[in-house]
């Protein structure tokens, strides 16, 4: 049987969830795909704060919800430097709090290392 090739991530990637077995799960997926380092941040606060002092992934895949505020200041500072999110969240996609975020694909939790070689690919990760 021949396996299909997989989109690479060549870089860094970023993940902020505040679910931390989520998140580790996330990082090796991540890591599976070729992430050089993957990133893990709790919080909103950390995110940005590495935000603020350089961190600029290769890909940003961020949870919506964050236990009382959401993920909308990562993503709308990692958008401005044209990094790629990848959102996940346990959401109804359409959800009238999503609209206000940039563009990115959306993951519905629980997701598997198959839903991100998809969203990988729509967002334009190609194998290697």
């Amino acid at each position: 049987m021949i396996t299909p090739a997989l989109p690479r991530i060549d870089g860094i990637a970023l993940v902020l969830e505040d679910a931390m077995i989520v998140a580790y799960d996330a990082a090796a997926m991540l890591s599976e795909f070729g992430a050089l380092d993957v990133v893990v941040c709790a919080t909103l606060s950390d995110a940005m704060e590495r935000i603020r002092t350089g961190l600029r992934p290769a890909l940003a895949l961020l949870d919506i919800d964050l236990g009382g505020e959401t993920s909308l200041e990562a993503a709308c500072a990692l958008n401005e430097s044209a990094v790629p999110i990848i959102y996940s969240t346990g959401y109804e996609a359409d959800s009238e709090l999503l609209t206000a975020f940039p563009s990115g694909e959306m993951l519905l939790k629980p997701y598997t290392a198959e839903d991100i070689a998809k969203a990988l690919q729509s967002l334009g990760f190609l194998t290697a």
